[in-house]
């Protein structure tokens, strides 16, 4: 077994902390299984810290005297011949349920986990175990509220991440696509993995939780879809109202710190280069929706407003994604090879007004000729054309004032981002 602090090594023999470890853990979970009898008014049962405690002992003893195992297998039949006898007796008084059933056989698995596995495993086991053992309520709510469509999505996702992604060869796709099916899957996975984080938040955490929340949380999830949903209700608001503006505001400065992330994970130097001026947007663009919010501080605002994101993890915007990230990085090739950096630029200006994740994620994995400095101009300019896209929803699809407000911030925010790239150049 590992020790938990390296320092703690030379203090206690190997053998000796592994028990204790054992003991402090099976006499841990009794506790949790008390307090789950006393919440739960349980009248019968076979036992809580004491018995666990005993449990976790006899696993340890068992699985040390015999390296075969056979007699821990001895221990673990009898016990589950006792736990057996005792679901029955229970069954009789109309008593059903396995919680201390379960808790008992886990405490006897301590003792091997403790001679077999870093000593943080069997912490973070032993946390694990209490934590559902005293969430019962936490968990039934969200089963309440998490639809069947949603489990069939997140079960769509473990597809997409555990069975078709490592399955996906990694050769370039061709000539003129310099990215494998495997990259493109990666970067489907990974767009969908953070859309579906906010996307979760959004619709079950912090749902009807105001309209800048909203705005913040939409950010991580698409802060184009979001504009559009913000300008589309901010007809309901009324006509001074700032909070619609400062809500879209929001969430495009919330698109700087997504895109660190989706860029670090592939390519972090890249990432760190970017991480100055993207900060320096995101906290200019926060300032500026915090201060649009204040400066309507005393306006009758609606307190909640209603969106339905679309899920993320749908397999047709996947395959979507898919399909428009091999073409974003064939034609990024191809204007690399005609117009070399230049066209990188005039591509990255014109991917801003289509969907800019495909783009980036093109840049950071496609090998392309180009140094990183072009890379950055390059990815900066994108996020300034994609701000002037949301500005025409702002005010093509918003009220009068919420156009003005957010489709000028969003303008000024897209000329201050291409005067830098210039500058930059």
């Amino acid at each position: 077994m590992e020790p938990i602090l390296p320092s703690a090594a030379p203090l206690l023999p190997a053998l000796l902390s592994a028990f204790l470890l054992t003991l402090a853990m099976s006499f841990l979970l009794g506790l949790g299984l008390r307090e789950y009898y006393l919440v739960a008014k349980k009248t019968y049962y076979f036992g809580s810290t004491r018995t666990c405690t005993l449990i976790g002992i006899l696993g340890f003893v068992l699985f040390q005297l015999q390296p075969n195992g056979w007699y821990y297998l001895g221990g673990l039949l009898a016990l589950t011949v006792l736990l057996g006898i005792y679901y029955q007796a229970k069954a009789a008084l109309q008593q059903p349920g396995m919680i201390g059933i379960l808790i008992a056989i886990l405490c006897y698995l301590i003792g091997p986990i403790a001679l077999g596995f870093p000593g943080w495993f069997l912490i973070l086991f032993t946390i694990s175990t209490l934590f559902v053992l005293n969430a019962k309520e936490k968990i039934n709510l969200l089963t309440e509220k998490l639809g069947n469509e949603e489990i069939v999505s997140l079960g769509k996702f473990l597809v997409l991440s555990g069975v078709i992604l490592p399955l996906t060869p990694q050769t370039p796709i061709a000539d003129f696509i310099p990215v494998s099916f495997h990259q493109t899957w990666l970067a489907v996975v990974v767009i969908s993995g953070i859309s579906y984080l906010g996307y979760l938040v959004q619709t079950y955490l912090l749902k009807g939780q105001g309209i800048l929340l909203t705005g913040a949380i939409g950010g991580v999830y698409s802060s184009t879809a979001t504009t559009v949903v913000l300008s589309r209700q901010s007809n309901n608001y009324p006509a001074g109202s700032n909070a619609p503006a400062a809500a879209i505001v929001l969430a495009t400065a919330m698109m700087y710190p997504r895109l660190l992330v989706v860029i670090g994970i592939f390519k972090f130097s890249l990432a760190i280069a970017l991480l100055p001026v993207f900060s320096g947007l995101a906290v200019l663009g926060g300032g500026l929706a915090f201060w649009l919010q204040r400066g309507n501080a005393s306006a009758k605002n609606p307190l909640t407003v209603t969106t339905s994101p679309k899920n993320p993890l749908e397999l047709t915007s996947a395959l979507f994604f898919a399909f428009l990230f091999m073409v974003i990085t064939a034609v990024t090739k191809y204007s690399i090879g005609l117009y070399a950096d230049r066209g990188l630029i005039w591509m990255s200006f014109f991917a801003g007004f289509a969907d800019i994740d495909p783009f980036v994620l093109s840049l950071v994995q496609g090998k392309f000729v180009a140094g990183q400095g072009i890379l950055l101009k390059a990815i900066v300019t994108a996020t300034a054309s994609n701000n002037l896209l949301k500005a025409v929803y702002a005010i093509a699809l918003g009220g009068r004032h919420t156009g003005f407000l957010a489709g000028g911030t969003l303008v000024g925010l897209a000329c201050l981002t291409i005067a830098y790239g210039i500058l930059w150049g």
